[in-house]
């Protein structure tokens, strides 16, 4: 299949040059809706080429990955897994997107027989065995910036117009797409460069946004985007409205409801000094996530997660806390309790200051954190 892709591209770049005068290969933008899995929260983007001169219809997919790759999930963490270019054909790529109920809409591109050329050699080029695969980053380098930085570099370029500010931070277009226990879990892992304004150029990591920028970009003195169409409609599988039983279960296992219970019995255990076990299983937890989130960081070559102030709450400090109080060292409890009073200070004062972003159930673990150090330093436990 791959010979037959690679003969269909040469094919196409062929047609191009001879019938340029007459009908030009289509290149769209191919603009795909969020799906259910986590990976495919955020949606996706491909191009799509369609030559009439011999039908081929070919869509350019920079989004393909292997689950079955030795240490997925480590090699993911670590920022050393590879994503591919691939190539699918058209009805295969929309029965894919049928079959998981996605939408996908269709942006024809307005390019001339030169553009199209440069767009075809250079994704002729990016597919060749050695260049067709890549790694991955979420905001740097993934299947929509790919596209993002063909379409622009050859078509529809204004410097002026990419480099204004977007309005946002990555951290804000990022939490557009997730809720819920992702939304915190997520925002734990993801360091503060990630609170700094970005210009509309960067925003154009996420396919609505590259998807909203064609659609007002301009390629010399025309539109850059010539057509628009839907192609397959993203199914309804959410049924009927959600029952009044079903919100209140969504309600009852939210970060919100499930912190403020775990702050209500660590606390009641410190002021009725009972239950000690409540309170060193929640400082526990604290500390091994801690250590998790150092580690994944001093091995990683993700830099979304660098600069992560939120170990100065989600800190290795509380397993010492816990450890030298179950030993009985009482000056050693203080003395970290004290020092772990004085992070969750500075961790305030980032937090109000907009350096880092506050999830709030980050606030309710920082209180309780805070109030669990107090009852210690001060020997009142």
């Amino acid at each position: 299949m791959k010979n037959r892709l690679s003969i269909l591209i040469l094919t196409l770049l062929l047609f191009t040059g001879k019938l340029s005068a007459v009908e030009t290969p289509r290149i769209s933008l191919l603009t795909c809706t969020p799906g259910d899995e986590l990976y495919s929260t955020f949606g996706h983007s491909a191009l799509r080429v369609y030559n009439p001169a011999n039908g081929s219809d070919l869509v350019f997919n920079f989004g393909l990955f292997d689950f079955n790759t030795p240490n997925f999930y480590t090699r993911f963490m670590r920022g050393k897994l590879e994503y591919t270019l691939g190539i699918q054909y058209m009805n295969d790529f929309l029965y894919q997107y049928q079959w998981e109920g996605r939408g996908v809409v269709e942006q024809v591109l307005s390019l001339d027989s030169i553009q199209t050329t440069e767009i075809l050699a250079k994704l002729e080029y990016l597919y060749r065995p050695e260049n067709r695969s890549y790694l991955y980053s979420f905001l740097y380098k993934n299947c929509t910036s790919e596209l993002r930085d063909i379409i622009f570099d050859i078509a529809g370029k204004d410097e002026h117009s990419l480099a204004k500010s977007a309005g946002k931070t990555n951290r804000d277009l990022i939490n557009e797409y997730i809720g819920g226990w992702p939304k915190f879990g997520i925002n734990i892992l993801l360091g503060s460069t990630l609170d700094r304004d970005i210009d509309v150029f960067q925003s154009m990591f996420l396919p609505d946004y590259l998807f909203n920028e064609l659609t007002v970009a301009a390629n010399g003195d025309i539109p850059l985007v010539s057509d628009y169409s839907v192609l397959l409609e993203k199914s309804d599988n959410t049924g009927s409205e959600k029952t009044f039983i079903s919100k209140i279960i969504v309600a009852l296992l939210s970060p919100i409801f499930i912190l403020g219970l775990i702050a209500a019995f660590v606390g009641y255990s410190l002021i009725k000094k009972r239950y000690r076990a409540i309170e060193i299983g929640f400082l526990s937890i604290i500390g091994l996530l801690g250590i998790f989130i150092s580690v994944l960081i001093m091995i990683t070559d993700h830099r979304e997660l660098y600069s992560n102030f939120n170990l100065l709450w989600c800190s290795p400090i509380y397993l010492f806390i816990v450890i030298a109080s179950l030993i009985k060292w009482r000056k050693t409890e203080k003395v970290l309790s004290f020092a772990s009073l004085l992070f969750l200070s500075l961790m305030v004062i980032l937090w109000i200051s907009g350096i880092q972003y506050a999830e709030p159930g980050f606030i309710i673990i920082v209180l309780t954190l805070g109030l669990s150090s107090f009852v210690r330093a001060t020997g009142r436990y």
